[in-house]
C-alpha cells in the first residue's frame, strides 16, 4: 500500500495536466473552470496557523492552492505541515506546492552529509524529520525530490525566491529560484507576467502597498516566526485574480 506522501506525490501529478518541462522544474497550470487561485508562502512548520488560515480562506476542492516553498523549518510542527498538504491532496483538493530552499536544503545534506543533516534540522527546530537511521525520512524524501522549482499561470509566475533576469533565460537557473534575494523586473523574458514569491520576510505594509499599487513582483512572506517583531508574524494568502490578501496571525508557539 502506498504512503500518504505517495499518494500525494500522484495526486500532484494528476494536478499538473499541462506539464512543460519534462524534467520537473515547471509546470504552466490552466485556469480553473471556476474557483479560485490562492497563494501562501513561508508556512516555516507554523501548523496551528496554517490550519487557521485554510479555514479563514475556506478553502474548496475547486479551488487551486499554491504553496511556494519553505513549509519546513523554524516553526515546532513542520512534519505535520506537510502531513496537512498530503492530506490535501490525497482527498482531491488542487494544491500546487513548491521546492524552497528549505526543502532543498534538507535534499542537500540527506545526500552529502548525515551528520550535517541532523545538525541542521536540530538548529531549525526539525529533527522530527529524521529517521532513527540519521537519514531524513523517506516520505519527506520523495516528497521534496518531486517538487517542482515554478509554476506559470496565464497571468503569473509563482517561485519560491525569484529568478535572475539579467540572464537571457532565467527560467534555466534552479538556484536562483530558491536563494535569490533581490531582482528585477523584466517584461519580456517575464512576457509582461507578475511575479509572486516569498523567501526574504518583508514588512506587512510593504507587501500591502505592493498589492495595492498593482506592482509586477510581490513578496508575500511577513516572516510568519517573526511574531516578536512590529509588522510581521503573519501568514498570508494572496488572491491572484482579484489580488485580497487574507491575512492570519501567528498562533503557533515558537521557540525563543
Amino acid at each position: 500500500m502506498k504512503s500518504r506522501s505517495e499518494r500525494a506525490i500522484d495526486r500532484l501529478n494528476i494536478n499538473l495536466i499541462d506539464p512543460l518541462d519534462k524534467r520537473r522544474k515547471s509546470f504552466f497550470v490552466p485556469k480553473p473552470a471556476s474557483g479560485r487561485r490562492l497563494v501562501i508562502t513561508d508556512i516555516h512548520g507554523c501548523y496551528q496557523t496554517f490550519v487557521k488560515l485554510l479555514d479563514a480562506v475556506d478553502l474548496k476542492k475547486h479551488d487551486q492552492l499554491f504553496i511556494i516553498g519553505d513549509m519546513i523549518d523554524r516553526g515546532p510542527y513542520s512534519y505535520l505541515v506537510l502531513d496537512k498538504i498530503w492530506q490535501l491532496l490525497d482527498r482531491g483538493y488542487q494544491v500546487f506546492p513548491l521546492r524552497g530552499n528549505h526543502e532543498q536544503l534538507f535534499l542537500n545534506f540527506n545526500r552529502e552529509n548525515a551528520r550535517k543533516l541532523f545538525s541542521f534540522a536540530s538548529r531549525q527546530y526539525a529533527s522530527h524529520l529524521i529517521d532513527s537511521d540519521g537519514r531524513l525520512n523517506s516520505d519527506v524524501d520523495k516528497f521534496f525530490g518531486n517538487l517542482p522549482f515554478y509554476y506559470e499561470t496565464d497571468i503569473a509566475f509563482l517561485v519560491h525566491a525569484g529568478f535572475d533576469t539579467n540572464l537571457k533565460n532565467p527560467f534555466e537557473a534552479w538556484k536562483d529560484m530558491i536563494w535569490v534575494r533581490s531582482f528585477c523586473y523584466n517584461e519580456k523574458r517575464l512576457k509582461g507576467k507578475m511575479v509572486i514569491h516569498g523567501h526574504v520576510p518583508t514588512n506587512y505594509e510593504s507587501i500591502s502597498q505592493e498589492i495595492e499599487e498593482g506592482a509586477k513582483i510581490i513578496n508575500l512572506d511577513n516572516g510568519c516566526i517573526r511574531s516578536r517583531v512590529d509588522g510581521y508574524g503573519k501568514l498570508l494568502c494572496f488572491n491572484l485574480d482579484t489580488r485580497e490578501l487574507i491575512a492570519q496571525k501567528n498562533i503557533d508557539l515558537l521557540p525563543i
